[in-house]
């Protein structure tokens, strides 16, 4: 989930936090201990997705992926977060053969297209990873499938886009056979958010920012440069608090 773990009213969470918007369709009462499936890298935003869930009272199942060259600190985050929160056991679903382009790039593909996408570009990424929390959903009669995209991750991501979750939404209601029964469907709190409004709610509902990981690369401290540590830096500095995680530069 790299790429900032980033156009109906249904994705559209109110800064408080409170409910999800018309996709349930269903008073805040009739919500309690449903299950949701929350994806997470260990980053800002999925922190604050996984917090939101919280509030909701939701039965939450962790879901994440591992995936050539995903860094170790972050699943190390996702474990800490998890932790911290009070969820039930992470799954992990390994993918070794899913690769951001600039991997692939080393190998030489077909699709010279790809040589112009963004830093942490992988495609089909998350067709993929909807598509297995679908599957997971569908088996442990989970009510909801939580992502943490922001407003800006749709700029680089089309993976991440309202239009896609939407379809993927009538994905989930054509394939699932259960569906009628036991419907489940995609939110994504965080649509429509910049970055600097993901961490102010995130402090808000105290979310442990110290705990997540949001470098590229592993190593022992973000290493400030790539995109996703400049965005989180620029973030902070315009909420004006102090980001608690260290910078190599």
């Amino acid at each position: 989930m790299h790429g900032s773990e980033t156009g109906t009213a249904i994705y559209a969470a109110k800064a408080s936090a409170s409910r999800p918007a018309g996709i349930a369709g269903r008073a805040m009462g009739d919500l309690s201990m449903e299950r949701a499936i929350v994806l997470l890298s260990g980053g800002v935003d999925s922190a604050v997705t996984l917090w939101w869930a919280k509030q909701q009272d939701w039965q939450i199942r962790p879901l994440t992926f591992d995936y050539f060259g995903r860094p170790r600190r972050e699943q190390d985050a996702v474990q800490h977060l998890t932790a911290r929160a009070g969820t039930a056991a992470v799954r992990q679903v390994n993918l070794p053969f899913l690769k951001e382009v600039d991997d692939l790039k080393k190998e030489g593909f077909e699709n010279q297209t790809l040589l112009q996408a963004p830093e942490g570009y992988i495609p089909g990424r998350n067709l993929i990873f909807y598509g297995l929390a679908g599957y997971f959903a569908e088996i442990e009669s989970a009510r909801y499938i939580l992502g943490g995209h922001n407003g800006i991750d749709p700029e680089s991501f089309p993976d991440s886009s309202p239009k896609f979750f939407n379809f993927l939404n009538s994905v989930f209601h054509l394939s699932l056979w259960s569906y009628n029964a036991s419907p489940v469907k995609i939110l994504v709190p965080l649509s429509g958010k910049s970055k600097e409004d993901v961490v102010r709610l995130g402090l808000e509902m105290k979310v442990p920012f110290d705990l997540t990981w949001s470098c590229y690369w592993d190593r022992d401290v973000h290493c400030g440069t790539c995109v996703s540590c400049r965005e989180r830096r620029e973030a902070f500095a315009k909420v004006g608090v102090p980001d608690p995680v260290e910078y190599e530069t």
